[in-house]
């Protein structure tokens, strides 16, 4: 092997080869197929070309003939290499409320959320919550996220600015809202529609599509007809871009909007009259639906974000996760910290098992609707969300022995109980490295976007 060699735990201080050359990632292959299938490769080798795409992927010994001359190798050893996670649906001006005692949704948007969103009028504060979450995206292994911002114009271009210096994949939006929020959160339609506009032809498929546009009315509540038509109207005429919005989150909430829309059939109904529903639309929670809103997402191949912990934290009800797959309705998981009490996905596996009452959802399913599934909901799973040979190297490197409690040896167990050991147990503190595009955004110990800026800002001020 004339190749140059590390064994450094997959992390090497965020290198990154753009020159012609392959690095080889040596280490135990797991990737999706399916919510019923993942492929296993103990002894596997993830080939990623300096351009950070998938070169190859399969058993080291069939790779080694062909990659092994001039190739750099990282040795994994028995550490689990994945593909990133993708988190569905998170709000980056609430990470300094999570764990903020629970109360119902509205109630705890009024206490909490509401005010600690109006601080990201003050750039400087906006810039530094934007850069301390972009790193924990990285260290919790999320390499895409669906991110709400605020109504700020000026802050959500600096969060894609920053995602765009640190490397990281997002689709994320600017907040739209002219009702029914505290007058720090309200904003002209005319005004909103003009700055989504400007900040989609800014940042929509930036660098070859690392970053994404997602238009972003808040829900129904917070926007009036006129605001979801123009965003419907301005969706429509920005092709490949997405719509991210909440939907039939609570009952308390589905009340109102039957009282702010009377002569809309549902919930639902709202974002469909105003041409809000399609492909590329992400509707989080999506609780409290009937029959003809699943044939509607359907039939128009919208995508939910089922986000278990969150609503856990705020008693909000079930997904119907059984119903919605007879409907054949595609779905990914999300954080929505800061509800969601952590930015970790494994924990909202966890958590998208614990809150159904009669079924019991597989490590494997779990594992697919956090990488694969969500890509496919997404519709970039011919991109991102699994590791095969032509898509982007997002992937990480995990070691389940880095969290206590966990057996020391674990990695010696059959693949199903890695597996479930991860989904069950894991967090943060699995999460040896993270990549992107084969950059590498996060390594334990290395310093690699490392960020502790937020622990400056205690509870939420400076």
């Amino acid at each position: 092997m004339s190749g140059s060699f590390t064994n450094n735990g997959c992390a090497n201080g965020g290198a990154f080869n753009r020159g012609g050359a392959f690095t080889v990632y040596l280490g135990h292959i797991v990737d999706p197929v399916d919510e019923n299938i993942y492929r296993d490769i103990p002894c596997g080798a993830l080939v990623v070309s300096g351009d950070g795409k998938i070169e190859a992927v399969g058993k080291w010994s069939d790779l080694s003939a062909q990659f092994s001359e001039g190739a750099e190798i990282v040795d994994c050893g028995q550490k689990l290499i994945m593909p990133g996670i993708i988190d569905m649906h998170i709000h980056l001006p609430q990470v300094t409320q999570i764990g903020k005692s629970g109360d119902t949704l509205l109630g705890w948007l009024e206490k909490y959320i509401f005010p600690a969103e109006s601080r990201f009028s003050d750039l400087s504060y906006a810039e530094k919550i934007a850069a301390w979450f972009f790193d924990q995206l990285a260290c919790n292994g999320t390499t895409l996220a669906v991110v709400f911002t605020t109504i700020h114009k000026e802050s959500t271009d600096a969060a894609f600015r920053i995602a765009a210096d640190k490397g990281m994949r997002a689709i994320m939006g600017k907040v739209m809202m002219d009702r029914n929020a505290p007058s720090t959160l309200l904003e002209n339609s005319k005004d909103s529609i003009a700055q989504s506009e400007e900040l989609a032809a800014k940042w929509h498929g930036h660098d070859n599509g690392r970053l994404l546009y997602a238009f972003t009315p808040r829900f129904a509540i917070t926007a009036t007809d006129g605001l979801l038509r123009e965003c419907g109207k301005l969706w429509q005429s920005n092709p490949g871009t997405y719509m991210h919005t909440h939907l039939s989150e609570s009952v308390e909430e589905v009340k109102k909007v039957a009282s702010l829309f009377p002569d809309s059939r549902s919930y639902l109904d709202v974002y469909d009259r105003s041409g809000l529903c399609g492909e590329r639309s992400v509707f989080a929670h999506s609780i409290h639906l009937d029959s003809e809103d699943l044939q509607v997402m359907h039939k128009k191949k919208c995508a939910l974000a089922h986000c278990p912990s969150s609503n856990f934290f705020l008693k909000s009800g079930i997904f119907p996760i059984e119903k919605v797959k007879a409907a054949g309705v595609e779905f990914g998981l999300g954080s929505d910290v800061a509800a969601g009490p952590q930015m970790s996905i494994f924990g909202v596996m966890k958590d998208a098992n614990f809150i159904q009452p009669k079924i019991w959802i597989s490590p494997c399913e779990l594992f697919y609707r956090a990488t694969k599934g969500g890509a496919k909901a997404l519709q970039l799973d011919d991109q991102v969300g699994s590791l095969e040979a032509g898509k982007e190297a997002d992937f990480i490197v995990v070691d389940p022995t880095l969290k206590n409690a966990c057996p020391r040896d674990i990695l010696d167990h059959h693949t199903d109980e890695i597996l479930s050991t991860i989904v069950f147990l894991g967090d943060d503190r699995m999460i040896d490295a993270t990549y992107i595009r084969g950059r590498q955004v996060f390594g334990r110990g290395e310093g690699v976007n490392a960020s502790s800026e937020l622990h400056t800002v205690k509870g939420g001020k400076q």
